[in-house]
């Protein structure tokens, strides 16, 4: 049996997924089996999948990015996230992301995903994401890390 982890919802549908951290093997099957997620990022060290339901789903690569709560992610780390997201729409493959409720950097990486890949500006990014997940990108900070992608890939 699975069950969708809490907060879960489709950002870019098959592609793009946001949810709270996954505390059960169930959340981890529906993800692998219902949402056909095959990449999992996690953004946060202290609120990590359980490892048994990891073991158990090896078609699902996982990768930890660890950003504190509250902060925002480094352009470092949100390139990492994009480069994770370029790898599996190359495969035709959905990513699923989460920190700790699936809010602040979980929104902030969805965010920086519809600039990269929809071409968004942050100011829409953000708000279509507030719209869709009320609550998405937390902080000031956070809104500003998702400026400041967008400013640095429009200098590449």
């Amino acid at each position: 049996m699975s069950e969708a982890p809490w907060n879960f919802s489709w950002v870019v549908p098959e592609e793009l997924c946001v949810f709270a951290c996954p505390g059960s093997r169930a959340n981890v099957r529906f993800l692998v089996d219902s949402a056909r997620v095959r990449h999992l990022v996690t953004l946060s060290q202290s609120h990590r999948p359980p490892p048994d339901a990891l073991t158990d789903s090896p078609e699902l690569q996982w990768t930890l990015i660890d950003v504190r709560e509250f902060e925002p992610p480094t352009l470092q780390q949100m390139q990492q996230f994009i480069d994770i997201c370029q790898k599996a729409r190359d495969q035709n493959q959905a990513v699923g992301v989460h920190c700790r409720m699936g809010r602040g950097r979980s929104g902030v990486m969805a965010a920086c995903y519809l600039l990269h890949f929809c071409h968004l500006t942050p100011g829409t990014a953000v708000a279509n994401l507030r719209l869709q997940r009320p609550g998405s990108v937390e902080t000031y900070a956070q809104e500003r890390a998702v400026h400041a992608y967008f400013d640095y890939i429009r200098s590449l």
